[in-house]
């Protein structure tokens, strides 16, 4: 008998649209969830690499900071703030403030939890609505976060030495990237980053064992010599972002990381649910404002369905352009895309506050991976509220605008921003097959229900693995 039959183990990931309709119909996100969580015992039987009974833990106690009188007064407060916002008179910013603002949320009190440098934990914080362990856990996210990373942060303290483990299964991620920076993106000084990067170490610097295996050092010193190292400031504390790049959801595996605090001063007390929901209030409050102002700044400056030659980014992170999208009913855009060689490239979709559509059950955003190619080795995605049949279709969740990022990763050295961008054009949807290159691929409605089924099950095994 299975886990899933006998109930007490990680359950496939819930379909988002109902999650989120469950998690909206009152302002108590799945306290059912939480009461019926099982034992510690039974979470360490029942561990997947990132179902661990930490993650478990944390999740449950972010469920409960939710649900207090402080956190729900200041999500009032985020949902205000985005109604007077200018996106906020849209039909789509409208439709959305609430989503976005539990998403946002729910990613603050991840923040808050994650704070503890004395018992630093690797946690998955930014994923798709989803249930297990007898928790039913709201999306979380904002800033456009990337669907095919799976982002584990740790809070950092300057002066004391820390190590990461870890062991890569076959097939691992195309890409393992540790950035420290000086700030939880959104609470420093405006960038287009989110924030100022101190170092950065890739998969392609990392030596592993034979076996896979891997011990990455962060601590105040030079590395003298030492390979995985990583220096940080001494004193202050610091975000450290780990993200594990998947482009195929199907067969690549996340790596399980133990992060270890060997040295520095004595740790403190663990933090009690009640610092922890004032702290995801001071959080909350700093990084939505922060992120309209950067929207407002970066994104809806430019026009609307435009896509521009890429940027470099640092620290080796590949390229990157994003920009916004609004359309009507009866039209589509089409953007063709050289993947430039690189070991990864995705294209997605959010709505106006930077929060990602639904990307389990629906194809908001798409890798080289999942989407088909033209002939000549390029990539024609199309935008459109409604299906247009086509198989590289980007599904904006019934709306008709919202923003896009495009990122290119693992570039060959030889790669220029000036020739990513082949095409771009708004076209009529009645127009749209005739516009597109010769053998694009197109899909019946019963095809369209199959790769959305696909996909649900191969996101599912972040969950199962």
């Amino acid at each position: 008998m299975t886990r899933e039959q006998r109930g007490d183990g990680p359950m496939r990931v819930r379909s988002t649209s109902a999650t989120w309709k469950m998690a909206l119909g009152g302002m108590t996100l799945a306290l059912a969830g939480i009461m019926s969580a099982p034992s510690a015992a039974a979470v360490r039987q029942n561990a997947t690499t990132l179902g661990t009974p930490t993650q478990i833990e944390r999740e449950a106690m972010a469920l409960r900071v939710l649900e207090t009188a402080q956190v729900q007064n200041e999500l009032k407060r985020v949902e205000a703030l985005y109604a007077v916002d200018p996106q906020g008179a849209t039909a789509t910013g409208k439709a959305t403030i609430q989503r976005a603002a539990h998403s946002i949320t729910m990613a603050a009190i991840y923040m808050a939890i994650a704070e503890d440098v004395s018992r630093p934990y690797a946690f998955w914080s930014v994923n798709a609505p989803h249930t297990w362990f007898g928790l039913t856990v709201p999306r979380s996210g904002y800033g456009i976060d990337n669907p095919d990373n799976i982002y584990r942060p740790v809070r950092l303290e300057g002066g004391a030495r820390y190590e990461i483990h870890g062991k890569v299964r076959q097939p691992g991620p195309i890409e393992l990237h540790l950035e420290l920076r000086d700030s939880v993106p959104g609470t420093g000084a405006m960038a287009a980053e989110g924030g100022k990067q101190l170092a950065t170490l890739r998969s392609d610097q990392i030596i592993f064992a034979p076996d896979g295996s891997f011990i990455i050092t962060i601590d105040s010193d030079p590395a003298n010599g030492r390979s995985n190292h990583m220096q940080m400031p001494p004193q202050g504390s610091f975000h450290m972002s780990i993200r594990q790049l998947l482009t195929d959801w199907a067969t690549q595996n996340s790596i399980a990381l133990d992060v270890r605090r060997v040295g520095g001063p004595a740790a403190g007390p663990p933090p009690s649910e009640d610092p922890i929901a004032r702290r995801a209030v001071d959080f909350l409050s700093r990084i939505a404002p922060y992120w309209l102002a950067y929207d407002n700044h970066y994104v809806f400056t430019k026009p609307a369905n435009q896509i521009d030659a890429p940027r470099a980014r640092p620290g080796g992170r590949g390229f990157s352009s994003g920009g916004h999208f609004a359309l009507a009913d009866d039209q589509a855009w089409i953007i063709t895309l050289s993947p430039l060689g690189a070991a990864s490239m995705g294209f997605q979709l959010t709505d106006p506050w930077g929060v990602a559509y639904d990307y389990v059950d629906r194809t908001s955003s798409l890798n080289h991976t999942q989407a088909k190619p033209n002939a000549d080795g390029s990539y024609s995605f199309v935008i459109s509220k409604k299906d247009p049949g086509v198989y590289n279709w980007l599904d904006p969740e019934d709306h008709a605008a919202g923003m896009f990022a495009v990122r290119w990763q693992a570039l060959p050295a030889a790669a220029r921003p000036e020739d990513a961008v082949r095409g771009s054009k708004v076209v009529a949807l009645d127009q749209l097959k005739r516009e597109l290159p010769a053998g694009t691929l197109f899909v019946t409605p019963a095809q369209r229900d199959a790769q959305r089924a696909e996909r649900a099950r191969n996101y599912a095994r972040r969950l199962s693995e």
